[in-house]
């Protein structure tokens, strides 16, 4: 019977990627009913201290497999890898961030193994079939997050692979509990891959800005004139923010995906969120957890975002935004 709950440890320029932590607080969860142990996947290179790092959070089985930096970015061989190490550890579930490089590589992984995949969880449940068995409610938004869903694997399907979207869990608190290690590295050679990295280019993590940001200004449509996003982006600047946006704006190209917060962007828990020209839809109000003080500055005084805030301004922002950089 396949047992145990694995996480997948995604790492860049040496550093485990902070969902690990999340990803680890929505494995406590399941561990709760299910009782399984939990083990962490790395596969990077300089894995030891990788390792090393993630054994600090306390799980209970540590997987290793060690890359050269020149076979990083191959997905096609990495998921390759990946899944004869999941074959051999036989897991009921894998939890991944739902970033670029986990799309990329588990979506390999899950037609290799021909089993089930969640992508852009929201909130995982444990439910007790009648023979005392355990499965897994995947809830996430679909159809252009107009209804929520819950998804369950067939039982036959192992292991169900879910891929979860950054922010949705708290992270959870370093712990020192030894945790056992199986190094992969010399069990496993490297497969041949068809992509070659020519060059690369650092960017800025603008999605972790963003998550982390004690302050965030988020702009809905009705802000999206340039003059009004400039406005913005000199009153979020003023106050120390991280300027976001709603669907909508991201879209049509006005500001990058990564800055977009809801159900299909990033989920944001500030202690101050300054919401303008924002309506409120569910979709997007989702993606605001445990604020502090929200502040909603709308034309419209019957928007649904007043009903999410702690304090309303029924005014155009864009005179309230020139007054404020003037006076202040």
């Amino acid at each position: 019977m396949r047992q145990g709950i694995c996480i997948y440890a995604e790492a860049h320029n040496g550093v485990v990627s902070n969902t690990f932590a999340e990803l680890l607080t929505a494995a406590r969860e399941l561990q709760k009913t299910t009782g399984e142990e939990i083990s962490a996947l790395v596969v990077a290179s300089n894995s030891a201290k990788l390792c090393a790092d993630v054994e600090a959070f306390g799980v209970d089985r540590i997987l290793g497999y060690d890359l050269s930096v020149e076979h990083a970015l191959q997905d096609d061989a990495i998921a390759k890898v990946i899944s004869e190490i999941l074959k051999d550890i036989e897991p009921s579930s894998v939890l991944v961030p739902a970033s670029p490089e986990g799309r990329s590589i588990f979506s390999r992984v899950a037609m290799r193994l021909n089993c089930g995949l969640t992508a852009d969880c929201t909130e995982l449940l444990v439910g007790v079939r009648e023979d005392g068995g355990y499965y897994i409610k995947h809830n996430k938004p679909s159809f252009g997050d107009n209804v929520y869903v819950s998804i369950i694997i067939r039982e036959d399907f192992f292991p169900q692979i879910l891929t979860i979207r950054h922010g949705v869990y708290n992270p959870a608190k370093q712990q020192s509990v030894r945790a056992t290690y199986c190094d992969f590295s010399n069990m496993l050679s490297f497969p041949s891959s068809g992509v070659k990295v020519v060059s690369r280019e650092a960017k800025a993590a603008v999605t972790d800005s963003i998550s982390s940001a004690e302050k965030v200004v988020v702009v809905g449509k009705g802000m999206e004139s340039l003059e009004s996003l400039e406005l913005a982006q000199a009153f979020a600047d003023r106050i120390g923010a991280a300027l976001a946006c709603t669907r909508p704006l991201s879209d049509v190209g006005l500001m990058p995906f990564e800055r977009q917060i809801g159900q299909t962007g990033c989920t944001i828990r500030p202690k101050l969120c300054i919401s303008i020209g924002v309506s409120g839809a569910i979709q997007h109000t989702e993606g605001i957890k445990d604020v502090e003080t929200y502040i909603a500055i709308n034309t419209d005084p019957h928007a649904a975002i007043f009903r999410e805030a702690n304090y309303g301004i029924v005014a155009d922002a864009n005179i309230l935004l020139k007054t404020f950089l003037e006076k202040s």
